[in-house]
């Protein structure tokens, strides 16, 4: 009997070391088909309910693979940035309020957001200005007619980037004229102003904002001595009413560069700096453009 009981222990101890090397063995097994999950990417929107005139910030967070993107037919750029890409996507002055589509691709997925695309109040100015500057004879106003041509086929063409770092202010100051303001010219409604004044001195100097190259340099009707950079990836500024204009087309400047000097040529009733820019060709607030952080 004594050889059965032992018969019978030994059995249980063998089945019970064999469980333990399975539950073992199981414990140790690789995890195939469950490592793990790679982080979704995290899209944030800045400022979430943009306006006219705003430049939107996107930025993508945990991002794989390429992202591209898309407002409307306009293509927009996205940049390393700490930790994550960003973009800049310009709302133009003349947005109406509403939703409209902004299309991204972001690791292989097709996304969509909803941009709201809020109402802003600009406002109203009444100038008085001699005839002969609002007036146009025939012969002005063709000239007008060809120079808004020449302007408008700058943007927003899709050149290769030159903009490093965060842009910086070409001439510091106070503003007489903000962006938007809505203008009454001797008793006629003209357009809105597309970019802001700022007050200074004949020949104080204007630098560049940013790396970028000089596409059109010129005396024109409107604006006098005009200047304007392209950055690239859509991104333009324009500096006019210079005195002086030190650059020429297809020239290469740097940030901080001395351009031009402040003037009050074309149609200006003293010496300031205008300057706009066009981001993907919408009319933006330049003081938005050097507010940004795009590292």
């Amino acid at each position: 009997m004594r050889n059965a009981d032992g018969g019978v222990r030994n059995k249980r101890i063998s089945s019970s070391l064999k469980f333990a090397v399975l539950i073992l063995s199981i414990v140790c097994l690789p995890q195939i088909g469950h490592a793990e999950t790679a982080q979704q990417p995290k899209i944030i929107f800045e400022p979430n309910t943009p306006g006219p005139g705003d430049i939107m910030v996107v930025t993508v967070k945990n991002v794989v693979g390429q992202v591209e993107g898309k407002f409307g037919d306009k293509k927009i750029y996205f940049n390393p940035a700490k930790e994550s890409v960003k973009a800049v996507v310009g709302i133009d002055l003349l947005t109406k309020p509403g939703d409209y589509i902004l299309e991204l691709s972001v690791n292989g997925a097709a996304l969509t957001h909803t941009v709201k695309v809020t109402k802003k109040k600009y406002p109203l100015q009444k100038l008085t200005l001699p005839k002969g500057m609002v007036e146009l004879s025939p012969e002005n106003e063709a000239r007008v007619e060809r120079e808004q041509k020449e302007i408008y086929a700058l943007w927003p063409n899709e050149t290769e980037r030159d903009w490093s770092g965060d842009f910086v202010n070409p001439r510091p100051g106070k503003i007489s004229t903000e962006f938007g303001v809505r203008r009454i010219i001797n008793n006629i409604p003209k357009s809105s102003h597309s970019g802001v004044d700022v007050e200074a001195e004949e020949g104080d100097e204007v630098r560049a904002p940013n790396n970028g190259i000089a596409v059109l340099t010129d005396n024109l009707f409107y604006s006098g001595n005009s200047i304007f950079l392209d950055h690239g990836q859509g991104i333009y500024t324009m500096f006019f009413h210079l005195s002086k204009i030190l650059v020429t087309p297809g020239q290469a400047v740097k940030k901080g560069d001395v351009i031009g000097f402040v003037g009050a040529t074309g149609r200006a009733t003293g010496a300031h700096l205008h300057w706009g820019a066009r981001v993907q060709g919408a009319r933006v607030d330049p003081l938005e453009l050097i507010h940004l952080k795009l590292e």
